[in-house]
């Protein structure tokens, strides 16, 4: 379990980044995080990271994350960026997931380079150039990279945002499978519709508090709390019908129903 106590965050110019964060994060469940932009989706995975100082305490398995070696963080923890390109350092595909393995100390690396790709359906691309592919296999690559070693969380920041329909659905379908191997997932989102992999779904406000913690059933139900986002049709028709069975659907059943 990954656990926040309140947890602050400034900016380095004084702006507030973060106010008072208690949350609670568990393995084999979906967390979803939305708000406005600049409302510190993207600043509270990196603390979750152990790559922003914080104010507060943040604990793993009930553990300081500030008295964990960053090693041995990384190897349970890992993030996925926004932007795939920052996460590109080498002209090759093996040699980016190499260099992560060799970081971690890790092991029979050319099998678990070839099980990651694998997972991520991009294993015909070990020597490709990452420079050279699209956004959407950028992406996986990067997604591969943190699937190397058997992490307990998989923090994601936004990484369908620059990504096709179709290449979203590849990664939709792969965090679902995380979550059927008691992964703990935790996505930042600008896109409503992603709400439907939530398994609980965190709505961080202008201010930089927790405004609210809810179901996708609540949401799905109540639109009214996403007052203050662009809601895609079908969820407005959803919400139309009065489709509240939600509980008694599978998450690829809710994805269908969504798409």
């Amino acid at each position: 379990m990954i656990k926040l106590v309140d947890v602050n965050y400034k900016y380095k110019e004084g702006n507030t980044g973060l106010k008072n964060i208690n949350l609670e994060f568990h393995k084999g469940e979906i967390s979803v995080i939305i708000g406005s932009n600049g409302s510190g989706k993207s600043t509270l995975l990196s603390c979750i990271a152990g790559l922003n100082k914080y104010h507060g305490l943040i604990t793993l398995d009930n553990i300081d994350i500030k008295k964990i070696k960053n090693i041995e963080l990384r190897k349970k923890i890992g993030i996925v960026f926004q932007n795939p390109n920052n996460q590109i350092v080498f002209n090759r595909v093996y040699d980016d997931l190499k260099f992560t393995l060799n970081n971690l100390g890790e092991e029979d690396i050319d099998n678990k380079i070839n099980n990651a790709l694998k997972l991520v359906s991009m294993n015909e691309f070990q020597d490709a150039n990452p420079y050279n592919l699209s956004m959407g296999q950028k992406q996986r690559i990067n997604l591969a990279g943190v699937l190397t070693t058997d992490k307990d969380f998989l923090l994601l920041d936004e990484v369908t945002s620059m990504i096709d329909n179709n290449g979203k659905q590849a990664i939709y379908n792969i965090i679902l499978d995380l979550k059927r191997k008691n992964k703990g997932i935790i996505m930042s989102t600008n896109q409503i519709d992603e709400l439907a992999l939530a398994d609980k779904i965190i709505l961080l406000n202008s201010d930089h508090l927790v405004s609210g913690i809810y179901t996708k059933e609540e949401i799905f139900t109540n639109l009214e709390i996403l007052k203050d986002f662009e809601i895609p049709l079908k969820f407005k028709l959803i919400n139309k019908i009065g489709y509240n069975n939600l509980k008694d659907l599978s998450d690829k059943e809710i994805i269908k129903h969504v798409n």
